[in-house]
């Protein structure tokens, strides 16, 4: 009896079990003429399960079996409710009618000639701190991107464009296609997101970029800045200072779920202000946003696409907190005939309200993306998409999927590999050569011309062969393997050296680097002019800027990470150092060669040696910390995000004399100070360097040991912060102490946009200057420059004790 009744229970419990399995709602959204409503936000009433429709209006949510009322909601459309029973094959179809706001339902009081708008807005702003700092939360977040070409050019440099970039026979296809589930983590203003599946169309063993942590838009913030537009910050609509910005019309409202709903339409003051235009929703009573829809144009200086659009919903969790149930960006634009859209869709579901988080729980590690994240097969995405695929998608994942399976197998590998490494004079004229070993994970990269053959005073016409080969070993391991075998014509002589990177921990950024063998350095070991770029200024103007000379060496570094923005740094090195003359002297005009100078930076008029042959044997050690370094880790390695606060970095160089001969007795300490794009809101950005330090025991030294600094002598130039603009190569080289500050700042256009024609360059001003000084030797520069993008123009002036201003323009252009 005791038996039987046990079954029973089982059975009755199994049953059970069995009946409570989640059924699969699925339909589709239109509007009243059979449009599809694509992104419609769909969610059950006084329930936590949520999902989205995707860009056909079709959409599905898993159940438990019973009855249900299902919400469907769209920004600029009436909200819809449908009570139904959940049960196997169940369609659950929607239609929604345009959203009618009536003006003569708002019961408020209005100034003069003052649109009842103003009002609402200055509510929302007086509880725009407490609103900010909504309630700490868990939720989940699902994240979907899809980028996409929808018209191209039929060839570039003779390619054609279709079969490079798998399109269809219109031109168009998908480029990018991934999806992710993450748990995020929220207490104001501490944000951290944990992912827990990632897909990639045509790379399975891919990690996602899309990240929940880039689709965070808090409207409440005065200032909104999204990564992937660059670094312009946009005017909230409902900023402390909105009205200096906006205009606001009310066009009504309506009762929602039994709220009353404003629709309140917002328009720019100055269109090429960095603003936005469109509608927001506000809650009556709670004063909150309810529905946002926005859009930015080129007019507003946005980078990279023509038009930004982005709507976002809220939800009542709890009928007491307003928060986000889902967000979309979809952007168009063209750029060098290729013509794209696309979108960034985020979901957010299951809301858990104030939690209570582990003490350190927020710290600098913002993301973490787990090795297993892509390992989730076909069957876990179609259970666990809350957002169904389009066909076109579905599509594009089967295509790109059954290709990268083909591909990797062996035949097809070694086809593509084949195939891959055909030699092309005209690809290896320009960007080299590059064969690869796709069995053994790895390839040999050759230079192109211009970086192998070469002219200079010191060897004349010469060859510089450095091929790079580079094998990984896994995610965080690989090694880097450079050779480089170096023959001067006139000089008649031969270096070869071998660079080995051996990176063990990309988590920690370890790894060991040795270097062996002989080469032509340059005198300033801050680096100059490359060797191509002063093959030019020598054979047609005459302007030798590099000075050389010769080590035999063995060296030895190592850096790691010890805790978070903490990284060590570790060297020695043994050379035996020759000084050089010039071998060459034949420009390619007389005038030119009448102008050349010698070897010695010190006495460009004197033939002579500007140290002798010595022995030199040196240990370094630098120390570089950033606090509150947050992070994102990845199987693949630690992923910074722009500095919050200043790196520190301490460096102790000691010269070491009598060991292998050494000739070298120094002690060289510095410190610096510094930090890039520090925000300034609506003015842009700047970007600051300080460097002090000094040779506390100079007892036996020579030029190469000596403090150098990064100069420019050329109207070609590298604008990477903190190089001096002017500055000559080494004639500012020290053996004392010294003090160096250098300070840009971008305005982001701000100036610039209040010219007609010329805003339509879209381009950024920028100003700065630099300072260094030395016992005796004085050096200061300013500087104002234009950029847009890739390409920038500067021009400025500098001042030494020693000679009188100088003037010029510097050219960059990053191709």
């Amino acid at each position: 009896m005791l038996k039987k009744r046990a079954l029973f229970i089982f059975l009755f419990l199994l049953s059970k079990a069995f009946a409570q399995e989640p059924i699969m709602v699925t339909g589709k959204i239109t509007d009243t003429e059979g449009n599809p409503v694509a992104f419609t936000s769909v969610f059950i009433k006084n329930g936590s399960n949520s999902t989205m429709a995707n860009q056909n209006g079709e959409y599905k949510i898993a159940l438990l079996p019973g009855k249900h009322i299902m919400v469907f909601r769209f920004v600029g459309y009436k909200q819809e409710q449908i009570q139904f029973e959940a049960k196997k094959g169940v369609i659950v179809n929607a239609v929604l009618e345009k959203e009618r706001f009536v003006l003569n339902e708002v019961k408020i009081s209005v100034k003069k000639r003052e649109d009842p708008a103003n009002g609402l807005i200055r509510k929302v702003i007086a509880k725009r701190i407490v609103l900010r700092s909504t309630p700490s939360y868990i939720c989940d977040v699902y994240t979907k991107g899809v980028q996409k070409l929808v018209g191209a050019p039929k060839k570039i440099l003779g390619q054609d464009v279709a079969q490079a970039l798998n399109l269809d026979s219109n031109r168009h296809g998908i480029l990018y296609q991934s999806e992710t589930k993450s748990k995020f983590y929220f207490s104001y203003p501490n944000v951290k997101e944990v992912m827990e599946a990632s897909k990639i169309a045509g790379d399975k063993e891919g990690f996602s970029f899309n990240r929940a942590l880039d689709l965070q838009i808090n409207l409440y913030d005065n200032l909104l800045q999204w990564g992937p537009l660059g670094n312009q910050s946009y005017v909230s609509p409902v900023a402390d200072n909105a009205f200096d910005y906006y205009s606001f019309q009310l066009e009504g409202s309506s009762v929602q779920n039994g709220h009353t709903i404003y629709k309140i339409k917002i328009s720019p003051k100055n269109r090429f202000d960095p603003v936005f235009s469109g509608h927001i929703y506000l809650v009556e009573g709670d004063w909150r946003l309810y529905s946002v829809d926005l859009m930015i144009t080129e007019e507003s200086r946005i980078n990279f696409v023509d038009t930004l659009k982005i709507s976002q919903n809220f939800i009542e969790v709890g009928k007491t907190y307003w928060l986000p149930s889902d967000i979309t960006f979809k952007f168009k634009g063209k750029v060098l005939g290729f013509k794209f859209e696309g979108y960034f869709t985020g979901l957010y579901s299951n809301y858990y309200i104030n939690p209570s988080f582990p003490d350190n729980f927020f710290k600098d590690e913002i993301m973490k993306v787990p090795a297993d994240v892509n390992k989730k097969d076909n069957y876990y995405w179609v259970k666990n998409r809350p957002v169904p695929l389009t066909f076109e998608e579905d599509i594009n994942y089967r295509l790109k999927d059954t290709a990268e399976a083909r591909v990797s197998s062996p035949e097809i590998l070694d086809s593509l590999q084949k195939e891959r490494n055909k030699f092309r004079p005209v690809k290896f004229l320009f960007s080299g050569y590059t064969l690869h070993n796709y069995a053994k994970n790895s390839y040999w990269h050759f230079n192109s011309i211009n970086r192998t053959i070469f002219y200079n005073t010191v060897e004349g016409w010469a060859i510089d062969i450095k091929p790079h080969y580079r094998k990984d070993f896994s995610l965080k391991r690989s090694i880097d393997i450079k050779p480089r075998f170096r023959y001067g014509f006139s000089s008649k002589t031969f270096n070869t050296n071998i660079e080995i990177n051996y990176l063990r921990d990309t988590l920690h950024h370890e790894n060991f680097t040795l270097n062996v063998g002989s080469d032509y350095l340059d005198l300033n070991n801050k680096g100059t002019i490359n060797l191509f770029y002063n093959t030019l200024t020598t054979l047609f103007d005459g302007k030798n800027f590099l000075k050389l000379y010769k080590a035999n060496f063995f060296a030895l570094s190592a850096q790691r990470e010890i805790t978070d923005g903490l990284l060590v740094t570790g060297g020695t090195e043994i050379a035996r150092r020759y000084p050089l003359r010039n071998a060459s002297h034949k420009p390619i005009f007389d005038n030119a060669a009448k102008i050349l100078t010698s070897n010695n930076p010190l006495n460009p008029e004197m033939d002579e040696n500007i140290f002798p042959v010595n022995n030199a044997f040196s240990i370094e050690a630098k120390l570089s910390y950033t606090y509150g370094q947050r992070y994102t880790t990845r199987p693949d390695g630690k992923i910074y995000e722009n500095a919050r606060y200043p790196t520190i970095k301490l460096n102790y160089r000691k010269g070491i004399p009598n060991i292998l001969n050494s000739a070298v007795d120094y002690d060289f300490i510095s410190a610096d100070l510094f930090q890039d794009k520090v925000k300034t809101g609506l003015y842009g950005y700047s970007s600051f360097y300080l460097s002090a330090g000094k040779f506390i025991n100079t007892n036996s030294l020579f030029y190469p040991d000596i403090k150098h600094f990064t100069g420019n002598q050329t109207a070609v130039y590298n604008p990477i912060f903190p190089n001096f603009h002017f500055l000559d190569y080494y004639a500012h080289a020290t053996n004392d102490k010294y003090f160096e500050a250098h300070f840009e700042h971008n305005f982001v256009g701000l100036l610039l946009k209040k010219i007609p024609l010329i805003r339509k360059l879209k381009l950024e001003e920028i100003i700065g200057g630099a300072y260094l000084t030395q016992p005796m030797n004085n050096y200061r520069e300013v500087y104002f420059g234009l950029q847009r993008l890739i390409v920038r123009a500067d021009f400025g002036w500098s001042w030494t004790q020693k000679g009188q201003p100088y003037k010029a323009f510097r050219l960059f252009y990053g191709f």
